[in-house]
């Protein structure tokens, strides 16, 4: 059965302390009928397994207290929802940044205690870069523990993020602005990947405007050698060759032609079905990358062999109870 990994879920208690700390908030918290309701989608398409992040409500919040507060929030009620539902749900954790240290170990609690499957980030926090050096003892602990890394846009898409003039507008901000986040979030971090290899990166969406750009990345990146760090050398190879390590997931639709690219751009075997769940059910999604020239085999690769071979006994170790709901 089939793993998707782009669902949502915003406990009501957590997105009170987003909007009381001037956070980002996007959309509406969920209440437990919205997981009965992902449930009933997960039985109509085959799916044995749906991995919840906040997606773009981080908690990124500029007090300290207010963002650690917040993270423990949404990762302890992550913890119960996927152990009240026995294999139905896993989880990414969340961090407090931009506060490194106390990400850092948050980060910790989540692989080692909660046993999440791994982490969700925001393209960026509040200003700074995933690949600052600020935060670079959190990507050291996360890289000793092989961590996967889900990257999902937050900071444009829900205006905490300085943008291009314009990006104000709601419908511009969700449909270019999150796209143009998640290509530079995977261009940076395919750049901190080359010195933290036991990262495994899951890019959102598909890589938003990346599958369209990566032969403009070949191109430009040599005019600007010494100027950018898509003309750095590297001993592990091109910058490219860091992005098809990554993996993506495919809700960039309801397009049936992108799913084409994306193959292009990455190979099939860096593709994983995420539905983007409430928000999208996963039965639209699965009609579109069939829609998009998909073969039955070519969607299990997708759906199950790649997410089986990325997360392994993450998953495999989950218990699946038919009957929780």
């Amino acid at each position: 059965m089939c793993i998707d990994v782009h669902t949502h879920h915003l406990p009501a208690a957590y997105m009170d302390m987003l909007h009381e700390g001037g956070g980002p908030t996007f959309g509406a918290a969920h209440d437990e009928s919205v997981l009965h309701k992902m449930i009933d989608g997960q039985e109509e398409v085959g799916i044995r397994c749906q991995i919840i992040s906040t997606g773009p409500n981080s908690p990124y919040l500029r007090d300290r207290a207010q963002a650690v507060a917040a993270a423990r929030t949404v990762n302890d009620a992550y913890k119960a929802v996927v152990d009240r539902y026995e294999g139905r749900f896993a989880a990414f954790g969340s961090a407090p940044l931009p506060h490194a240290d106390a990400a850092a170990a948050e980060a910790v609690r989540c692989l080692d205690e909660l046993q999440f499957v791994g982490m969700h980030f925001g393209c960026s926090a509040l200003g700074h870069a995933l690949d600052s050096p600020a935060f670079a003892d959190m990507w050291t602990e996360l890289d000793r523990r092989e961590a996967i890394i889900y990257i999902h846009p937050g900071g444009i898409l829900c205006g905490t993020e300085p943008g291009l003039s314009g990006m104000d507008d709601a419908g511009i901000a969700v449909t270019i602005g999150s796209a143009a986040e998640l290509a530079t979030a995977a261009l940076r971090m395919a750049a901190l990947c080359r010195t933290h290899r036991r990262l495994r990166v899951i890019i959102g969406l598909l890589g938003g405007s990346l599958p369209f750009l990566l032969g403009r990345v070949v191109w430009l990146g040599e005019r600007f050698k010494g100027r950018s760090l898509l003309a750095a050398e590297s001993p592990n190879g091109s910058l490219i060759a860091e992005l098809r390590r990554f993996s993506y997931d495919t809700n960039l639709l309801p397009d049936p032609k992108v799913i084409g690219f994306a193959r292009e751009a990455y190979g099939l075997d860096r593709l994983l079905f995420g539905s983007d769940a409430p928000g999208m059910a996963p039965q639209v999604t699965a009609r579109f990358m069939r829609d998009g020239g998909l073969t039955e085999d070519e969607f299990a690769e997708i759906s199950v062999h790649n997410p089986g071979r990325l997360f392994g006994q993450r998953l495999a170790d989950q218990p699946l109870d038919q009957t929780t709901h």
